[in-house]
C-alpha cells in the first residue's frame, strides 16, 4: 500500500512538472486574436482615410454648401483618429506602434494622448 501511494505521488508530481513545460494553446490563441483585431482595426482605419480622400476629391470643386459639408467630414475624421489612438493606447500599445498603425506623426499621437490624459480619458502610465 505504501509503494502504491509513493508511485501515485511521483506520477502526480511528474504530471505537474510536465504541465509547466506544455505549450499553452490559449495564450497562443489570445495573441493570434489580438493580432487579428489589430489588423482589422488597421484596415478599417485605412479605408476611412481613403474614403475621406475620395470625398474631398469629389466635393473639392463644388459649391460652398458642399465645402462646409467637407469640413464636417474632416472634423469627424479627426475625432475618429483621436478615438483610435486613445483606444489603442488603452489596449496597451505604445505611442510608436499607434503612430505606425495610424500613419500619423509621432508628435500628433503624443499630443492626442497628452490631451486625453489631461481630460482623464486614458489611464495613467505607471
Amino acid at each position: 500500500m505504501l509503494i502504491a501511494s509513493i508511485i501515485l505521488i511521483v506520477i502526480a508530481v511528474a504530471v505537474i512538472v510536465i504541465s509547466f513545460f506544455a505549450n499553452d494553446k490559449f495564450s497562443d490563441l489570445e495573441k493570434e486574436m489580438e493580432q487579428l483585431s489589430f489588423d482589422v482595426v488597421q484596415d478599417k482605419y485605412k479605408l476611412e482615410r481613403k474614403m475621406k480622400v475620395l470625398e474631398e476629391e469629389l466635393l473639392g470643386g463644388s459649391t460652398p454648401i458642399h465645402k462646409s459639408n467637407t469640413r464636417k467630414v474632416s472634423n469627424h475624421q479627426n475625432v475618429s483618429e483621436e478615438d483610435v489612438a486613445i483606444s489603442l493606447y488603452q489596449k496597451g500599445y505604445t505611442a510608436t506602434q499607434i503612430s505606425q498603425f495610424t500613419s500619423t506623426s509621432m508628435d500628433k499621437v503624443e499630443q492626442i494622448l497628452q490631451s486625453a490624459n489631461l481630460k482623464g480619458n486614458v489611464a495613467n502610465e505607471n
